[in-house]
């Protein structure tokens, strides 16, 4: 399974940042190749839901869980891409926080053919999809999805 690992460090607080990231039905707003998200099913800290990426239509299943102020477990657990993404967070001081996303997935059907264009596509994201974050959480201006659309 391709592996890509992203960090970035974020100077705001443990709490903020938590705040962005565990908000997961918001999690297009930051990560652009999710186009929706449908929540399944909700139970404490585990979210079972569908999302559609940009590309193609196809609902990918997904087991969310939420580990309080340190990691999001993401479980591709069918769709087109299959595997698991980690956030985790380490505290670096009482204002900075490190920010780790690590893939470790899969392309399913046709797409496996697509693997190397599909990784890069998925790191450059990663990296941007950060970058927004960081922007967030640090109480700076995000760029928006519908910016750059009504921009084109």
């Amino acid at each position: 399974m391709p592996k890509i690992v992203e960090t970035i460090e974020i100077n705001s607080s443990l709490d903020r940042l938590w705040e962005v990231i565990s908000d997961v039905d918001d999690e297009a707003e930051y990560w652009w190749g999710t186009r929706k998200v449908r929540n399944i099913s909700k139970d404490g800290n585990v979210i079972n839901r569908e999302i559609y990426q940009n590309f193609g239509n196809h609902p990918i299943l997904q087991k969310v869980i939420l580990k309080p102020q340190s990691e999001i477990e993401t479980q591709y657990i069918k769709g087109i891409t299959e595997g698991i993404k980690y956030l985790k967070v380490d505290p670096l001081n009482g204002n900075q926080q490190k920010l780790t996303v690590d893939w470790n997935i899969r392309f399913t059907g046709i797409y496996w053919l697509l693997t190397p264009f599909i990784i890069g596509h998925v790191r450059k994201g990663t990296r941007e999809a950060l970058s927004r974050i960081k922007d967030a959480s640090e109480g700076g201006p995000i760029q928006r999805r519908e910016q750059i659309t009504k921009k084109n």
